[in-house]
C-alpha cells in the first residue's frame, strides 16, 4: 500500500487507510512517502503512483514566493525545530494536476511529528481538511453574519501572527546559539540549566549540561564560589559582574583542571509579576586577553626594573598637545609633579641651565632631527647643578609629520664628578711631579755645594732622595701614623740639613682623620716646595716658623686646631706674586671636606702666610711617650 514505507514502521496499516480522514506522511526532506485513500479522493488523484515518492511542490506545484509556499513550509519547519504538532487554520492552495488550470480551494492542516523505534522524528504526518465550502460559504454571509467572518479574518490573523513569531523565535535561537559570548539561563533556587549556547559548552567542555543543576553539571566551580555568587542574586534579586575572573574548568575527565578568566555577568530573570524565575548568564572568555595583559605587565616591570637599575627615565612628548608624560625617574630628574595629563614642555625646559638653554630651545622648537642624537646639557634647580644625558626618536604620522618624541634621560652628574675628580688628579699628579723635580734639583745643587767629598755628596744625596720618597709615600697611601705632631715633622724630611732654619711652636697633639691627615700633608708639601724655589728657604737666611694651638670643643669632644705657616727673611713678597696658580687651589681645597675646615693663603709683603683650620680628637700621652720626649 505504501510504497516508500516498509510495512513494519506503523500499526494498524488497513485502518489508517480506511480512515474517512484525509492523511499523507512525509518524510523529513518533504518527499510524500505515502498517503491513504481519503486523501486521494480529497486532492483529487486516482492512484498512489501519482504523487507518493515526489517531492511535496513537485506533485502541488506552488511558486516559492506565494503565501501558500511559505505558510506550509513554515509548519513544517516549526514541526522539525521543535518536534512537536503544528496547525494550520486556513490555507488557500491549489491541488490540480500539473499543467492544469489552477483552482484555488481553501484547506486546514494538522502537522504530526512520527517517531521510529529510536525515538527519533522520522516522519511527518499531515492531516488535511477541504473547508471550500465552509470558506465559501462564509463569504456569502459575510454581510449577514459579520460574527463568522470575523472569526475568519482573526483565524488569518493568528495563522500571520504564528508564522511571524515562529520566525522570531527560529532568528533569536539562532542568535542564541551563534553568540560569540558564553550564554546560559539557569533556573530555579538550584540553578538549572534550561539553555546554554555553543561557547557555554565549548568553554566548560561539556555537551550534557540541559535539566542539570549547576553543582552537579560543573562540581568544580563550587568550592570556587560561584554557586555562592549565584544563590546571592537569587536571593538579592541583584546582579552581579566580574572582571577576568578566575576559574580552573575540568574540560576533560582525565587531565587537571585548566585555569581560565572570564567577564560575565549574572542577569535576575523575572516573570510578569516580578518574581524571581531564573538568572541570566553571559559572559565572555578574555584568557587570552588576561595572558597578554600580564605578559605585557611583565615586560613593563623588566623594563621598569632596567630603567631603574640603569638611572634611565623615559618620556613621551606628544607634539600636538605639547604634553610631556614620563616615568618616576624623569620626573625626579626635572622635579616635575606627577599628574596623569603629564606637564608642558615649558615645565620641562625652565630647569635647563643658561648655559644650554638656548641652545636645546632652539632644537625643540623646530623638532630638529638633531634631537635623534645624543645630547648632555646641564639643570639648575635649587641653585644646584645637575648633568644629563638624553636621547629621543622622532615619531610621524602617515604624511611624515613629526607626531610624537619618544627618548630617554639619565644622571651623568656622578660621571661628570668624576671626571673632574680625574681631571684634578692628573693636574695635581702632573704638578706634584713638577714639584718633586724642583726638590731634587734644590737638593742637588745644595748636597754638591756643601759636600767635602764625591763619595759624601753620593752618601748624602741618597739618603735626601729617600727622605724625598719616603714623605710622598705616605702622602700617597694616607698618613699611616695621623697625629699631627708627626704629619708635620716628615714634611720636612724632605729640608734635611735645613733643620736649623724650620722652626716648629707646638702646643700639644692631636689625632687626625686620614682624609684630614692627608689633606694636610699635602699642603704642607706644596708649601714646603714653594719655599725652596721661591719664598724663605730658596735664601740663605731665611726661615719658616711652624705652630699650632688645641682649642677644646667640650659639647663635641673634640678639639679646634689652629695651625699658622709663616716664612720670614725671604724674598720680597707681592700680592699678585701668587694665589692664582694650581697649587693656592690645591691648598684653599685640603680641607673642604670638614665643615669647620679652613686654609686661608696670604702673601704677606714679609713672608708667604697660610692658616689652617680643622678640627681633630685630643691626644693624652702615656708615661712612656713623656719619657722618649724628655
Amino acid at each position: 500500500m505504501f510504497s516508500k514505507l516498509p510495512a513494519d514502521d506503523l500499526d494498524l496499516i488497513d485502518i489508517f487507510n480506511a480512515s474517512a480522514n484525509a492523511y499523507v506522511i512525509f518524510t523529513r526532506d518533504l518527499i510524500i512517502a505515502g498517503c491513504n485513500d481519503a486523501y486521494l479522493r480529497t486532492v483529487g488523484r486516482a492512484s498512489r503512483e501519482e504523487i507518493v515518492g515526489r517531492y511535496l511542490f513537485e506533485a502541488f506545484p506552488a511558486a516559492p514566493q506565494s503565501d501558500e509556499y511559505r505558510i506550509l513550509t513554515s509548519s513544517f519547519s516549526r514541526v522539525l525545530a521543535t518536534n512537536q504538532p503544528d496547525h494550520i487554520a486556513l490555507l488557500p492552495y491549489s491541488t490540480s494536476r500539473p499543467g492544469e488550470p489552477p483552482v484555488i480551494r481553501y484547506w486546514s492542516a494538522t502537522h504530526m511529528p512520527l517517531r521510529n523505534k529510536r525515538g527519533e522524528l522520522a516522519y511527518i504526518l499531515q492531516h488535511t481538511e477541504d473547508v471550500t465550502e465552509l470558506q465559501t460559504l462564509r463569504e456569502r454571509n459575510a454581510r449577514a453574519n459579520m460574527a463568522e467572518s470575523g472569526v475568519l479574518a482573526r483565524a488569518q490573523a493568528v495563522q500571520t501572527a504564528s508564522d511571524k513569531l515562529f520566525g522570531e523565535i527560529a532568528l533569536l535561537r539562532d542568535l542564541f546559539e551563534q553568540a560569540p559570548g558564553f550564554i546560559a539561563v539557569l533556573t530555579g533556587p538550584t540553578h538549572v540549566f534550561e539553555l546554554a549556547n555553543d561557547a557555554y559548552r565549548r568553554l566548560v567542555g561539556r555537551d550534557n549540561l540541559i535539566g542539570q543543576p549547576l553543582a552537579e553539571a560543573l562540581p568544580e566551580v563550587v568550592d570556587q564560589g560561584f554557586v555562592d555568587i549565584l544563590d546571592q542574586v537569587w536571593q538579592s534579586g541583584h546582579p552581579y559582574t566580574g572582571q577576568a575572573i578566575p576559574v580552573f574548568l575540568l574540560r576533560a575527565s582525565k587531565t587537571p583542571p585548566e585555569l581560565r578568566h572570564i567577564d560575565f555577568v549574572y542577569q535576575p530573570i523575572r516573570d510578569a509579576q516580578g518574581t524571581m524565575t531564573g538568572i541570566f548568564v553571559q559572559g565572555h572568555d578574555v584568557t587570552e586577553r588576561w595572558r597578554a595583559q600580564r605578559d605585557l605587565q611583565r615586560q613593563t616591570d623588566l623594563l621598569r626594573l632596567a630603567q631603574d637599575g640603569g638611572g634611565f627615565g623615559t618620556y613621551d612628548w606628544d607634539l600636538k598637545t605639547n604634553r610631556v608624560y614620563g616615568t618616576r625617574l624623569f620626573r625626579e630628574l626635572f622635579h616635575l609633579p606627577d599628574t596623569p595629563d603629564g606637564v608642558s614642555i615649558q615645565d620641562v625646559l625652565r630647569h635647563l641651565h643658561p648655559d644650554d638653554a638656548p641652545r636645546l630651545a632652539a632644537l625643540i622648537s623646530a623638532v630638529s632631527p638633531e634631537l635623534e642624537e645624543p645630547h648632555e646639557f646641564k639643570l639648575l634647580i635649587d641653585d644646584r647643578v645637575t648633568w644629563v644625558g638624553a636621547r629621543g626618536t622622532i615619531v610621524r604620522d602617515a604624511y611624515g609629520e613629526p607626531e610624537r618624541v619618544l627618548g630617554a634621560v639619565h644622571d651623568l652628574t656622578q660621571r661628570k664628578q668624576i671626571e673632574e675628580r680625574l681631571d684634578m688628579v692628573a693636574r695635581e699628579s702632573a704638578h706634584r711631579v713638577k714639584n718633586i723635580l724642583t726638590i731634587m734639583q734644590i737638593i742637588s745643587e745644595n748636597t754638591l755645594r756643601r759636600a767635602t767629598s764625591l763619595e759624601a755628596a753620593r752618601q748624602s744625596l741618597g739618603d735626601r732622595i729617600a727622605a724625598l720618597n719616603q714623605a710622598q709615600v705616605r702622602i700617597l697611601a694616607g698618613p699611616k701614623d695621623s697625629r699631627l705632631d708627626a704629619i708635620v715633622r716628615d714634611t720636612f724630611t724632605i729640608t734635611y740639613q735645613l733643620d736649623n732654619r724650620i722652626v716648629i711652636e707646638a702646643e700639644g697633639d692631636a689625632e687626625l682623620a686620614p682624609r684630614t691627615g692627608l689633606g694636610l700633608a699635602l699642603a704642607l708639601h706644596e708649601l714646603i716646595t714653594n719655599a725652596l724655589k721661591y719664598g724663605a728657604l730658596s735664601v740663605a737666611d731665611g726661615k719658616v716658623i711652624i705652630g699650632w694651638r688645641l682649642t677644646p670643643c667640650p659639647t663635641s669632644g673634640t678639639v679646634r686646631v689652629n695651625l699658622d705657616w709663616r716664612e720670614v727673611g725671604g724674598p720680597p713678597v707681592t700680592s699678585s706674586a701668587g694665589g692664582q696658580g694650581f697649587g693656592s687651589m690645591l691648598i684653599r681645597n685640603s680641607l673642604a671636606h670638614d665643615p669647620a675646615g679652613r686654609a686661608d693663603w696670604l702673601a704677606a709683603p714679609d713672608g708667604v702666610r697660610c692658616q689652617f683650620v680643622f678640627t681633630a680628637k685630643p691626644v693624652t700621652e702615656t708615661a712612656e711617650e713623656q719619657a722618649t720626649a724628655s
